[in-house]
């Protein structure tokens, strides 16, 4: 007997488009007021200004990102006295109205986004404290999760949600050309067309947005929200943005991982997958990501149907740099191969904005929004992404109307989509829609000899190790990322049971290191078909003829160690396409010098930053650490699974003599590169040219690993 399909199981639950399940698929749902769809930054960043300066009690801002210097208004004088940028504004909003609080809770930021995320919050903020602004950081998440909910409330009666952060490059127009001079960061600097889907909403739907920042605030906090209790009259609006619909079901999902007494929350993948199990005529989907198996394995379902609805999908062709390309980037194209692959009724377009001007000027348009559209009945929208973490691990909030009734925004909402990706009115669209009963068929005819076109994505995901690299979930995990976790469990010093775990300990360990290689291998051939196997080579040949290529290299090394990043996968990936001898001296000499400034980064922080890490374990640490001096070091660092810039921020504030720092960190990094690379270099032969010489090299070198991690334990005894 087969197991029902995830359609039929919606089916008997249910009439209507799709079933709602209380706290399966949906957290709450209200009446929207009045509410809109506000597409793209530059209607956004000027609808948030007139709203907030309407404000009179209190602003609540729960955001993932925060960029103080961004302008709101470009190329245009404001109405009223009030600043365009933003920390300005905030500013000036509390000098003007006595009455009015502020209240900002930002994500804390994880280390690995410390270099992309302005300290501005930490600086000017706390430099000019302000009594009626309160400024919290949250968090109270997984590490390795991020808090990526979007969310701005003013007064209790109106409220923004959806996909937008308060970013260096989320400000555009909805023509998106391709050089446009007030598309610039706060430094002047040019960046790409930038796509992406906001919301606005009062009444019911906004008191359940306030109760998010409720309880988001007393998460972090501890305490209950000091603003009042929305009230039901509501005078905020912006002036600019026209209603779309009114008093319309609002069904509002949330994703949390689970941490501490919070359970996990899976709504929105729930809520995807029975909105995809009930679409009839179309699924029309524009997101930043396409990575998660589920959600994807839900549209194959569907293609393989023989009545089944049409699937749109509209991403961007080039996801990012290098290391996006090489993760998110190769799982999305293995993924739209499978897609393709079950498309036997032609029933599959997947496409990325492109936009072009007279001068011959083109720009392919960054998509950012998280948006899915079905059957001219349902709307979603919010901050979620169609990957992993946004599924299961990440903080997300989406806003869906129409479930149980018609929503007349939503088709509404599509054909405006379209008009913009095509460069055609809406009612161009929509007769085109009517004559073809196709979005496909629309899209390749509206985009013939346009300046604004939809694109077919290029799909191929060359090579079997590519392949298989992207069929795991290794590239993008539905679980969060402890570090901590592993630092602790590589360094505890609690004796109990441990002989009974030892086995564990070493398996992980054997694990973790057949990982780093399968990975290396993996992303040697992922590159080579992603940025260019000749480019890649040519890299590394000119930076060997360069006079500056140790600095380089050096600098490679250094910004790894900095930013989180696995110096060993980084050491891997340049002994598979560089020499061994190069990538050792270059590894060792960044890796040296990013822990020696990581060591004095762990200094400046102090306790109470590095707390929130390892909380009750942080003092044990700290102080063997400190109290064993170069031989604590020595033998961390020859731990494969202890974070490399960890140690070394903890190190930082152990008050560790940085002659015994560097000391240690030369002892246990020069046999543990040393045997990486060798490892590395006899694998890249064994799977180039096997013979038993390499192998028995190979395996000569991972035992050779191996027992250098058994001196650990004795060390910790």
């Amino acid at each position: 007997m087969s197991l029902p399909t995830h359609k039929q199981q919606q089916e008997s639950l249910g009439t209507g488009f799709t079933p709602l399940r209380e706290d399966a698929n949906y957290w709450k749902q209200a009446n929207s007021g009045r509410g809109a769809f506000i597409v793209d930054g530059e209607s956004y960043f000027r609808a948030f200004r007139e709203a907030v300066i309407q404000a009179e009690k209190y602003i609540c801002l729960l955001a993932w990102d925060f960029k103080g210097e961004i302008e709101l208004l470009r190329d245009e004088s404001p109405k009223d006295e009030y600043p365009t940028k933003l920390v300005d504004l905030i500013y000036a909003l509390l000098e003007q109205k006595p009455e009015l609080e502020i209240y900002i809770l930002l994500w804390d930021y994880s280390m690995v986004y410390l270099t992309e995320r302005e300290w501005l919050p930490f600086t000017r903020f706390r430099q000019d404290p302000h009594p009626r602004l309160h400024l919290v950081t949250d968090s109270e998440i997984n590490v390795g999760a991020s808090h990526h909910q979007k969310v701005v409330m003013v007064d209790g009666g109106f409220a923004f949600c959806g996909g937008l952060d308060f970013s260096t490059w989320r400000w555009d127009t909805q023509a998106h050309q391709p050089e446009d001079p007030l598309r610039v960061t706060p430094d002047g600097e040019q960046y790409q067309p930038y796509h992406d889907i906001h919301t606005a909403v009062t009444g019911p739907a906004a008191h359940a947005l306030d109760e998010l920042c409720r309880q988001r605030w007393q998460r972090a906090t501890k305490e209950e929200a000091p603003w009042p209790n929305p009230s039901s009259e509501n005078t905020v609006w912006p002036e600019s943005i026209q209603p779309n619909f009114e008093n319309a079901n609002a069904v509002f999902a949330l994703t949390y991982s689970e941490y501490k007494e919070y359970p996990a929350v899976n709504q929105i993948e729930e809520l995807h997958l029975d909105m995809i199990a009930a679409a009839e005529r179309y699924i029309y989907i524009e997101n930043q990501y396409l990575s998660s198996h589920t959600i994807t394995d839900a549209l194959i379902e569907r293609l393989g149907e023989e009545d089944g609805p049409e699937i749109i999908i509209i991403l961007t062709q080039d996801t990012g740099g290098w290391l996006e390309e090489g993760t998110l980037g190769l799982l999305r194209c293995r993924l739209l191969e499978k897609l393709v692959e079950a498309d036997t009724h032609s029933r599959f377009g997947a496409y990325f904005p492109h936009v072009s001007d007279e001068a011959g000027n083109e720009s392919q348009v960054y998509v950012h929004a998280k948006t899915m559209i079905c059957d001219d009945r349902a709307v979603m929208v919010g901050s979620a992404n169609l990957s992993n973490r946004s599924m299961k691990v990440d903080s997300e909030v989406m806003m869906t109307l129409g479930l149980d009734e018609t929503a007349e925004a939503a088709p509404e909402l599509l054909r405006r989509l379209l008009g913009i990706h095509l460069g055609h009115s809406q009612d161009k669209v929509d007769q085109s829609l009517a004559s073809t009963n196709s979005i496909n068929q629309t899209i390749r005819d509206l985009r013939k000899g346009s300046h604004h076109q939809l694109r077919n994505l290029e799909i191929g995901c060359a090579g079997p190790v590519r392949r298989k690299l992207a069929d795991t979930q290794l590239l993008d995990p539905d679980d969060p990322i402890d570090l901590g976790y592993w630092l602790r469990k590589a360094t505890r010093s609690d004796d109990s049971n441990q002989s009974s775990h030892n086995w564990k300990r070493y398996a992980i360990i054997a694990a973790s290191i057949a990982a780093v290689f399968l990975l290396g291998l993996g992303l040697k051939e992922a590159w080579g078909s992603v940025i260019d196997k000749e480019s890649v080579e040519t890299f590394f040949q000119s930076l060997n003829q360069s006079p500056w290529k140790l600095p380089l290299l050096f600098g490679i090394f250094f910004l790894a160690g900095m930013t989180g990043i696995s110096i060993n996968v980084l050491l891997v990936s340049a002994t598979l396409v560089i020499s061994p001898w190069a990538a050792f001296t270059c590894g060792f000499g960044g890796s040296l010098l990013s822990a020696v400034a990581a060591l004095y980064v762990g200094r400046m922080a102090g306790y109470p930053v590095l707390e929130k890490l390892f909380h009750d374990r942080l003092d044990r640490l700290s102080k063997k650490i400190q109290d064993r001096g170069v031989l604590s070091v020595a033998l961390l660092r020859l731990v494969p699974i202890a974070p490399f810039v960890v140690v070394n921020l903890v190190a930082g504030i152990s008050k560790m003599k940085l002659r015994t720092f560097v000391a240690g960190s030369c002892l246990g990094m020069l046999p543990g590169m040393l045997g990486v690379v060798f490892v590395t270099h006899q694998a890249k032969s064994a799977y180039s040219d096997p013979s038993w010489q390499t192998w028995l090299y190979l395996g000569l070198g991972i035992v050779a690993l191996l027992g250098l991690t058994f001196g650990v334990k004795k060390f910790i005894k």
